[in-house]
């Protein structure tokens, strides 16, 4: 697969880089870089969800993603035999709301996995993996973030508290979401139920460190400002990136790494965002 496909280097920061993250060196390897995927025709995928609020096992469900949607991913390989093919994963649970409610049973709830980092397909059989072509990350996506971000400033992003309270989410196919945090799902799902607002993105300008989003309505839970009556670009909000990266430091002792967020300021409140571990700072 050449040109724009699969085998199209990398477009973000290269391999094994070293930036500054606030006071610290950081390598890239350690950084949320993720890749962005654009689908060319429909794929149809299997994904498991989990029941929202009763105890039960998962169940699988058939996804498709339609042609022209943008999902994030991981192209690695896998071993077939004594052979090693390439595989895509998919990290499906960070699609909008909107891509994913279709194939959602009633009382389920797509498995986010334990981290950030657990895919929700892989992707090996050559005729679908030629149905995805490498693009760059969207303007929208804010830098070295899976597209969420958790209300609060410094403090919150230092607290060993998970967060369980408001949530604003940018999803790789071009939505913003607001999302109150439900009491009521388990563990691991009180973020991934209906948005109490969403809107779809028709627009980015990025010019660090604002990227401004515009949208054809406003949005619930989140203070847009009305810029223009006509038109699809009605509304706007930006996301500014206050390059104040909080570190957690780590303990070589037990092996757990360091980890960086980064603060926002949007619609006039404080937002965190998980943007990577330290790896080899100093």
């Amino acid at each position: 697969m050449g040109g724009g496909y699969l085998a199209a280097q990398a477009q973000t920061e290269k391999p094994s880089a070293i930036v500054k993250v606030g006071d610290y060196a950081a390598s890239t390897d350690f950084l949320n870089l993720s890749a962005y995927y654009q689908t060319t025709r429909p794929v149809t995928v299997k994904v498991a969800y989990f029941p929202t609020y009763k105890s039960g096992h998962a169940i699988r469900q058939k996804l498709t993603l339609p042609t022209g949607i943008t999902v994030a991913g991981n192209l690695t390989s896998t071993k077939s035999g004594s052979y090693l093919v390439p595989s895509l994963q998919l990290f499906l649970a960070r699609l909008s709301y909107t891509a994913l409610a279709g194939s959602a049973k009633p009382g389920y709830t797509i498995d986010p996995g334990a981290s950030a980092y657990d895919p929700q397909a892989t992707i090996t059989d050559t005729t679908r993996l030629s149905a995805f072509k490498r693009v760059p990350a969207p303007d929208y996506m804010p830098g070295y973030s899976h597209g969420d971000l958790y209300i609060g400033g410094a403090k919150a992003a230092l607290s060993p508290v998970e967060p369980q309270t408001k949530s604003i989410r940018v999803t790789p196919d071009g939505y913003l979401e607001v999302l109150k945090y439900d009491r009521r799902a388990n563990a691991g799902l009180g973020f991934y139920q209906k948005p109490v607002g969403m809107g779809k993105i028709v627009k980015t300008d990025f010019k660090d460190p604002n990227r401004t989003l515009y949208f054809s309505h406003d949005i619930t839970g989140v203070k847009t400002q009305r810029v223009t009556r006509d038109g699809q670009t009605l509304y706007r909000l930006t996301l500014k990136n206050l390059h104040q990266p909080q570190h957690i430091a780590g303990n070589p002792e037990t092996g757990t790494a360091g980890t960086f967020d980064s603060l926002y300021r949007i619609g006039g409140q404080l937002y965190y965002t998980f943007i990577g571990y330290d790896g080899v700072s100093d």
